[in-house]
C-alpha cells in the first residue's frame, strides 16, 4: 500500500505545480490583453510591467492553490478509477481514506503555505503592485477627481488615519479619526477632526479638533482639548491618501485586528471588516474542502464514464465558490454572525464531503 500511496502522492504534487503554474500564467496573459492598448499607446516600459506581475504573484498563487489543488486531485482519482484501481483497493478491504491521506496531508500543508503566504506577503506585495499600477501602467486615467469613501492609512509616526470620505480635488479629509500610537502600538491618542485641509505649505490644518488622551487601559483619561482650527500632525501628502488607503487585502492578520478598533461598535464597516478578518483564518482551507467534496465524485468506473466522472467532482467542488459568496455577503449584511459566515461553508462542504468518502469506501 505504501507504494501506492506514493505513486499517489508523486501524481498528486506533479499535477498541482503544473495546474498552479499554469493558471498564473494564464491569469497573467488575461491580464495582460485587458490592457494591452495602453501599453503601446501609453509607451509603458516592459520593466514596469514585469515588476508589477513580480509584486502580484503571491496573490495569484494564494487564489489559484485551491483550483489547481481541486483539477490535480480530481485528475489523479479520476484516472484511478477509469482503471479501475480505486475498485481493486477498496475490494481489498482498505477504505477510500487511506488512499486520499497523502493526498489530503499535502494539500493540508498547501493551506499552510496559502496561509502563510496570504498573511506575510500579500498584503505588502499587492499594496507595491498596486501603487505601480496605478502611477505606471494606468497612465492617462483621471484618479483625481473621484471621491473616495472610508479611507484609511498607517501613517508615519506610529499613527492610523481614519477618514469617512477623501475629496482628492479638494484635498480634503471629512470626519477624521486619528489614532497615535507608542512603540508597542498601543493607543496612547485620539484625535477627532470634522475636517482636515491640504494647506499650500504641506501642512493638514483641521476644523473643528478635539483631542483625547487615552490610558493604558484604553479609556479617556482627563478632559479632552479643543480647537476650532489646528495644524494636524499627518506627514502624508495627499498622494499617499489616493494610493495608499488601507484594504483588507493589503493588511495581515494582525493589523486588521488593530485596525477595527478605528471603528465604532455596531457600524456597518466594523461588521465588514470583522467578516474580512474572519475569512482570513477560513479562506487558506479552501484547498483542502474542495478536494474532500470534489474526490468522491470524480470516481468512475470505467473509460467510458471517466470524462463525465471528472466534469462532475469539479462541478460539485465549484459549488462551494458561491456558497461561500452568499455566506460571506450575509454576514456583511449582518444576517449571519462574522465568525459563521467565514465557517459557514467550510463545515457544509466538510459534511457533504466526510459522507461521500464514507459513502463511495
Amino acid at each position: 500500500m505504501r507504494i501506492l500511496e506514493k505513486y499517489v502522492l508523486k501524481s498528486y504534487i506533479g499535477a498541482f505545480v503544473f495546474c498552479v503554474v499554469l493558471l498564473i500564467v494564464l491569469g497573467v496573459i488575461g491580464d495582460i490583453l485587458g490592457f494591452l492598448d495602453d501599453i503601446f499607446k501609453n509607451n509603458i516600459p516592459l520593466g514596469s510591467i514585469l515588476l508589477f506581475y513580480l509584486y502580484f504573484a503571491p496573490f495569484a498563487f494564494v487564489n489559484m492553490v485551491p483550483f489547481a489543488s481541486l483539477l490535480s486531485a480530481v485528475y489523479v482519482f479520476n484516472n484511478l478509477s477509469k482503471n479501475h484501481e480505486v475498485t481493486a483497493v477498496i475490494t481489498s478491504g482498505l477504505s477510500l481514506w487511506k488512499l486520499m491521506r497523502p493526498v489530503l496531508i499535502a494539500t493540508f500543508v498547501f493551506c499552510l503555505a496559502t496561509f502563510i503566504v496570504n498573511d506575510k506577503l500579500v498584503p505588502s506585495s499587492m499594496l507595491k503592485a498596486d501603487r505601480i499600477r496605478k502611477e505606471r501602467l494606468e497612465l492617462g486615467k483621471d484618479k483625481t477627481g473621484r471621491r473616495i469613501q472610508n479611507i484609511a492609512v498607517y501613517g508615519k509616526g506610529d499613527q492610523i488615519i481614519f477618514a469617512k470620505a477623501y475629496n482628492p480635488r479638494e484635498k480634503v479629509l471629512e470626519n477624521v479619526i486619528v489614532h497615535k500610537q507608542n512603540k508597542e502600538q498601543d493607543i496612547i491618542e485620539k484625535v477627532s477632526v470634522r475636517e482636515v485641509v491640504y494647506q499650500d505649505d504641506g501642512k493638514w490644518q483641521g476644523n473643528d479638533v478635539i483631542i483625547f488622551s487615552v490610558d493604558s487601559s484604553g479609556n479617556f483619561q482627563g478632559e479632552p482639548e479643543v480647537y476650532k482650527n489646528k495644524i494636524i500632525e499627518i506627514t502624508e501628502n495627499p498622494k499617499d491618501f489616493l494610493n495608499n488607503q488601507w484594504d483588507p487585502r493589503f493588511m495581515n492578520y494582525a493589523q486588521l485586528r488593530k485596525y477595527l478598533k478605528i471603528f465604532r461598535k455596531g457600524s456597518s464597516t466594523l461588521r465588514r471588516l470583522k467578516v474580512d478578518l474572519n475569512y482570513k483564518l477560513s479562506f487558506p482551507f479552501t484547498a483542502l474542502i474542495t478536494v474532500l467534496i470534489g474526490v468522491p465524485f470524480s470516481i468512475s468506473s470505467g473509460r467510458v464514464n471517466a470524462l463525465m466522472g471528472m466534469a462532475k467532482g469539479i462541478a460539485v467542488a465549484m459549488l462551494y465558490l458561491p456558497v461561500t459568496a452568499v455566506s460571506l455577503a450575509l454576514g456583511k449584511g449582518g444576517m449571519l454572525s462574522p465568525l459563521v459566515s467565514a465557517w459557514f461553508s467550510i463545515v457544509l462542504f466538510s459534511v457533504i464531503g466526510i459522507h461521500f468518502v464514507n459513502q463511495k469506501s
